[in-house]
């Protein structure tokens, strides 16, 4: 069962109403629950969680200068650098989309890239939005490039995104979330240890959280600590690129 049933389910029981018997205004409230128990652990306050900041790596092509970002990207928070094999190299700079555009168009050859964009994708109103990077000089060869990005706004589940942020051992976080946001939302005077529960569990995913982070990121300034015992290889949750 994916986390947008379970859930469901979960808020059902608690209400005494099987999610069959829903009316459009439960299911309404239901979602809106949802949201604000997504909303709840993502905004807590009080914890920046390693999963909102994940590693986004992927490998150049000859000849291919966009790239497609993840849909979660919102901005890069370390600079664009070369890993691996390719560390000796320094960090790419971020220029503003119209510049790069404007040396593409003076300087046409390969070489190893030394500028970034990043863009929109047109949108056609039929699949989901990216952003793109676009880089300069266009590569003449493989170069493995890493960067940690902030994930942008969570969006609530739903039938085509049906899983909750972080990994399977945050489900039960945000379903003691969930939960506590229907309470609030259906029960004038909550008597029920809800929102405790979702204080516990919030504490105990925090505490792991803290855990699972290095000590010492080390350099970010994209020209040390780049090569395997780097933070970079720390950091668990690595999103392998597109292409376009």
């Amino acid at each position: 069962m994916n986390d947008y049933d379970l859930v469901r389910a979960e808020i059902g029981s608690f209400l005494g109403t099987a999610e069959s018997r829903w009316d459009a205004r439960t299911a309404t409230d239901v979602d809106s629950a949802i949201r604000k128990g997504i909303e709840a652990v993502v905004h807590c306050g009080v914890h920046q969680w390693s999963w909102l900041r994940p590693s986004f790596r992927f490998q150049t092509a000859d000849g291919q200068r966009v790239y497609t970002l993840p849909l979660d990207f919102e901005q890069f928070i370390t600079p664009l650098s070369f890993d691996g094999e390719n560390y000796q190299y320094p960090s790419i700079t971020q220029l503003p989309s119209g510049r790069l555009q404007q040396m593409h168009a003076e300087y046409s050859n390969t070489g190893v890239p030394t500028n970034y964009a990043l863009e929109v994708q047109s949108h056609d109103g039929i699949t989901e939005q990216h952003q793109q990077l676009m880089l300069h000089p266009t590569p003449d060869g493989s170069y493995t490039l890493v960067a940690i990005y902030q994930v942008g706004p969570i969006r609530s589940l739903s039938p085509t995104r049906p899983w909750f942020p972080g990994g399977p051992e945050n489900r039960e976080l945000f379903i003691a979330s969930c939960l506590a946001a229907a309470e609030s939302k259906f029960i004038d005077q909550p008597m029920t240890d809800k929102r405790e529960q979702f204080q516990a569990a919030l504490a105990a995913s925090i505490g792991r959280d803290h855990r699972r982070q290095p000590r010492n990121l080390g350099p970010m300034d994209g020209r040390r600590g780049q090569g395997r015992d780097s933070y970079r290889w720390k950091l668990e949750t690595t999103h392998e690129a597109g292409t376009f």
